[in-house]
């Protein structure tokens, strides 16, 4: 099975029993449907309950409502996951509120603008 994937927008990749997963471009309302389904697709072939996220190169086009509906759904999606996000300074705020949506599910989520302490966190 090959744990690579790839879309316009969203890549997905197994790197050392870490789900490494990538956001670019220009991010809207509804674009989280294809992924997600991709990634529910995917996760459910491979043993890692690990999550690197990195949205440093998505530019999210979000209002306030649209926000907390995201955060929700990712959240959901998740379930069960160690997330750790990978961020610009500017995208600190925006990774925080995802994390409380974790947190509010019981799991474990942080943001980090450096992917190497990102993936130290989620190993240890």
């Amino acid at each position: 099975m090959n744990n690579n994937y790839s879309m316009r927008g969203f890549e997905l990749k197994l790197v050392n029993n870490v789900i490494e997963l990538r956001a670019e471009g220009e991010r809207v309302a509804g674009a989280e449907r294809a992924p997600a389904s991709a990634f529910t697709s995917i996760a459910a072939k491979i043993d890692s309950h690990l999550i690197l996220y990195d949205i440093r190169s998505a530019d999210y086009q979000l209002g306030e409502l649209d926000w907390e509906e995201r955060f929700r759904f990712v959240a959901r999606l998740f379930k069960g996951y160690r997330i750790a996000y990978v961020v610009r300074k500017e995208q600190r705020d925006i990774a925080r509120g995802a994390c409380r949506a974790h947190a509010r599910n019981g799991d474990k989520a942080d943001v980090f603008t450096s992917k190497t302490r990102a993936l130290d966190w989620l190993k240890n």
